[in-house]
């Protein structure tokens, strides 16, 4: 089974975006790169991910992790490049993933920050929306170990 918030996650999730109806219909909207931060997760690591779009396709997607706590990621400056920037906790990006919290609710959360042109990104909303079902729908494990 595929560990959530994986470098294979990621390239699962790139995969069916090429080929959902859903997302082929409702993504075309999304431009730009969109960043995740993702802190604490429960194999000890910080991971970040990087997406590129144009008009819906994904042009590029990366994938890092380091030890937690990895200062430079936490540390690093938002950039005017980014379309938008999202900041939150494993637990929390789990919780999303399985539906057991809306986005609304997660964004009255303190440890879910989303950084960008708001008006720009409340444009992309059912794209986004489309891109979330497609990543919930991919069978993963959440209980990392952590690495000896």
């Amino acid at each position: 089974m595929i560990q959530f918030y994986s470098k294979a996650w990621l390239d699962e999730m790139a995969r069916r975006m090429e080929t959902d109806p859903r997302f082929l219909a409702e993504g075309k909207k999304l431009n730009g790169t969109f960043v995740f931060r993702i802190y604490d997760g429960p194999d000890g690591k910080d991971r970040r991910t990087q997406w590129t779009f144009k008009q819906g396709k994904a042009l590029e997607w990366k994938y890092e992790d380091h030890p937690t706590p990895w200062q430079a990621l936490r540390e690093e400056p938002f950039s005017a490049n980014y379309v938008s920037r999202t900041t939150t906790t494993f637990e929390k990006a789990a919780r999303l993933n399985r539906g057991e919290i809306t986005v609304q609710r997660a964004l009255s959360s303190p440890d879910y920050k989303i950084e960008g042109n708001m008006s720009l990104i409340m444009a992309m909303m059912k794209s986004f929306n489309v891109w979330n079902l497609i990543a919930s729908e991919i069978p993963v494990e959440y209980d990392l170990a952590p690495e000896p």
